[in-house]
């Protein structure tokens, strides 16, 4: 496996993983034309607040919680608001899915490195009266931001491959936290119905050994989210699984649903869901499994 300087100049097309997101308003408009019809559209309404920041009270309130995938570290500019939470201002799935929803969006408490211990925080203030309710959590439990600091730099290195590796051991531990995590949003919010979100595959299948491995491990963890939500028992609290959406647009691919800059693979946006993913990949799994119905 080549070093970094390798690695990107293996990148077979730069204009694909580089510096791809759209204008947000051609995203919102694809967005708005393929879900129009399906749910009541709303005005747009995001408020952009810390972490700790209240919800208003609403019987059709949306609070989203958790880690980057949620606070939308792939689609910058972000949120100047104080905090490191790299929270996208205009293209994060919440945002989209305010959009062509009846839900609307009272505030995105997900912070960039969050993890099942950072919920709590997230949840305070947040009206018992909210709806709905939508995360990603348990990727910075299992390790992804060691893996991903111990890989960029050189991805055939020890230190690449024992990150991968530990972080794959850690998934046994992740069960319990997650459990616990779900059962505190459902008895603070009552009312809520909860959407726990997978992270869908970051990598086109054979575009490197690296993206591969990744894949894998990807995949262990949303068996460990999966079964976590399962163990719940309860109707209220849904898995969405997203790899379909997310199917045919990793990195490598013709039309990638995830930021890559292949220049700096240490950019804040990298490996995470772009504008399109946030709204053709994320926002529209939540419609296609049911999640935006009231």
């Amino acid at each position: 496996m080549p070093d970094v300087r390798g690695y990107v100049r293996g990148m077979t097309n730069k204009r694909i993983v580089s510096g791809f997101l759209p204008r947000i308003g051609a995203v919102a408009l694809v967005a708005s034309a393929l879900l129009a019809g399906a749910v009541s559209a709303p005005a747009l309404a995001q408020t952009d607040t810390a972490r700790s920041a209240p919800a208003a009270a609403s019987a059709a309130g949306y609070v989203a919680l958790g880690d980057s995938f949620t606070s939308g570290q792939g689609a910058p500019p972000y949120v100047l608001d104080g905090t490191a939470c790299l929270r996208s201002k205009r293209a994060s799935y919440p945002i989209f899915t305010s959009l062509v929803s009846p839900f609307k969006l009272k505030s995105n408490n997900a912070c960039s490195g969050a993890s099942t211990a950072e919920i709590p925080l997230q949840l305070a203030g947040v009206s018992p009266s909210t709806a709905l309710v939508t995360l990603t959590v348990g990727g910075i439990d299992a390790g992804s931001n060691i893996v991903l600091a111990a890989c960029a730099p050189n991805p055939a290195s020890d230190g690449c491959r024992g990150a991968i590796h530990n972080s794959v051991a850690q998934l046994s531990m992740l069960a319990p936290k997650l459990v616990g995590t779900y059962g505190l949003v459902a008895a603070t919010l009552p009312q809520a119905k909860i959407a726990v979100l997978s992270y869908p595959r970051q990598f086109k299948p054979g575009f490197s050994p690296l993206g591969d491995v990744l894949n894998g491990a990807t995949d262990a963890l949303n068996l460990v989210i999966k079964g976590s939500v399962e163990a719940m028992g309860t109707p209220r609290i849904r898995f969405v699984d997203a790899s379909q959406e997310f199917a045919g647009h990793g990195i490598g691919s013709r039309l990638p649903f995830f930021a890559f800059d292949a220049l700096n693979p240490f950019a804040l946006a990298n490996f995470h869901p772009n504008a399109l993913g946030n709204s053709l990949g994320y926002a529209r799994a939540l419609l296609n499994d049911g999640l935006l119905r009231r």
